[in-house]
């Protein structure tokens, strides 16, 4: 039987992008998470509010709040894209519950038309970050995310590129505010926006 070299070009093509779209395992040692289940603990934590001035769009926001659940499977989830061996992954776990210790984290996309808008993470920037909870209001600090495009979208699918990656840190223990009703309030000249989580 002979192929022509369309046919030969097809199959080709078809051998090298289903092996690309092949999961990588899950290294020994790291507790396995569905890529479904670590999606979906993404999604049930990720808010988004669009602001408009008419027609025009002055700010966009979308948050992850990253609580001990979505930590914890991001973790594995970075040790399988990763190929993270155990002893990397232990450390990585520990330095994250040593931060939940002490602070509340949240993954943040952020859009304003207006490049000068953008930045959250200068002394001078023109916004303030507050969670409100439980009856205390908490200032955060935001830090931009200096990783790839791709990089982050394998992480937050949502994050786009006309959109900054920040994370927002608040002063308190993740188990002191996780499961509570909670708003994330970004606010400033330029507008001002609330995210709400509801107790689960």
């Amino acid at each position: 039987m002979k192929i022509n070299i369309l046919q030969l070009t097809v199959i080709t093509f078809a051998i090298v992008f289903s092996s690309c779209a092949t999961r990588l395992p899950t290294p020994q040692g790291v507790p396995e998470v569905s890529v479904a289940n670590y999606e979906k603990a993404i999604s049930d934590k990720t808010k988004k509010i669009e602001v408009y001035d008419g027609l025009y769009n002055t700010l966009t926001v979308q948050a992850t709040w990253l609580d001990s659940l979505v930590t914890e499977y991001a973790l594995s989830h970075n040790a399988r894209l990763f190929q993270w061996q155990e002893p990397k992954y232990r450390e990585e776990r520990t330095k994250k519950v040593s931060k939940n210790a002490e602070n509340s984290e949240f993954f943040v996309s952020f859009f304003t038309p207006e490049r000068k808008h953008m930045d959250l993470s200068t002394a001078k920037n023109l916004w303030k970050i507050y969670l409100d909870v439980n009856g205390q209001r908490y200032e955060g600090k935001a830090t931009k995310i200096k990783l790839s495009l791709s990089e982050i979208q394998a992480l937050y699918p949502y994050h786009n590129r006309w959109s900054t990656p920040y994370t927002v840190s608040f002063p308190v223990a993740t188990s002191l505010v996780e499961n509570k009703d909670a708003v994330l309030v970004f606010t400033g000249a330029v507008g001002s926006a609330e995210l709400k989580y509801p107790a689960k």
